[in-house]
């Protein structure tokens, strides 16, 4: 019931979600907080040359990983449109940070995106490749008073790439895609093998795991200070090379 009346105050008074990620995104610049533990771990080895912000949403991950890896550059992939046009205007005076308003595949192409509205505000966190799923899940169960006159679904074509493409060379690499990762992998094989990044996936299923360890990226879960090789029982996965362990102060 609390979410339903959160969600639908933020119809009414649109300023609440712009609102919650700044205060999000200011407390992790100046304090460190708030911000998921894994990214922590990511201040012993820093600073560092690149860091790849896959999946790049409200900027939630640019900052941390600011705070923490301290990376010369940061390259960030943002394929919904509303989000990308936002970063790209958040971080236009920030030379280090460079916005992507592409998505990352095993191939090359496009697909299309829709994102529904309701009474203009935009639910950019429903984007869907799937219109019915787009449009449905906003509904009576979900918002009060709900009129579906009042909902809209914005069309986007989306232009996809694969991570090889760029040539970049990463020390980190985030990726929250929602479903996409093994694709993302699948597209930067080449990049991977060759960097040997730390990676940091977001509750990985088994055929990601298994795939990050073909380039000897073997999972942790950083909790209380500590690794703890194999588990991905956490929020955040993190994937380590041998030759990153000394970096990172394991054995």
């Amino acid at each position: 019931m609390i979410s339903k009346a959160l969600r639908t105050l933020q119809c009414h008074v649109p300023a609440i979600r712009p609102l919650k990620f700044a205060s999000y995104n200011l407390g992790t610049r100046v304090l460190g907080w708030p911000m998921e533990e894994d990214f922590r771990l990511l201040a012993r080895m820093a600073p560092v040359g690149l860091a790849l912000d896959i999946g790049g949403n409200w900027g939630q991950s640019i900052y941390a990983l600011q705070r923490t890896a301290r990376p010369a550059k940061i390259v960030s992939f943002e394929p919904n449109p509303v989000l990308s046009a936002r970063l790209t205007r958040v971080f236009a005076a920030d030379t280090s940070v460079e916005i992507k308003p592409v998505g990352l595949a095993d191939q090359e192409g496009a697909f299309r995106l829709y994102i529904p509205a309701y009474r203009g505000f935009i639910f950019d966190g429903l984007a869907s490749l799937n219109y019915d799923a787009a449009a449905e899940w906003l509904n009576p169960h979900r918002i009060y008073g709900f009129d579906r006159k009042r909902l809209t679904v914005s069309e986007h074509e989306v232009g996809v790439k694969t991570l090889d493409e760029f040539g970049f060379r990463p020390d980190v690499v985030k990726i929250d895609v929602q479903g996409l990762e093994l694709a993302v992998i699948r597209g930067g094989k080449e990049t991977l093998a060759a960097s040997k990044p730390v990676v940091i996936v977001e509750t990985p299923p088994p055929d990601v795991v298994a795939a990050l360890g073909e380039f000897g990226l073997m999972p942790y879960r950083y909790h209380g200070d500590r690794l703890i090789a194999g588990d991905t029982s956490g929020l955040n996965t993190v994937f380590i090379h041998p030759e990153r362990e000394a970096a990172l102060g394991i054995g």
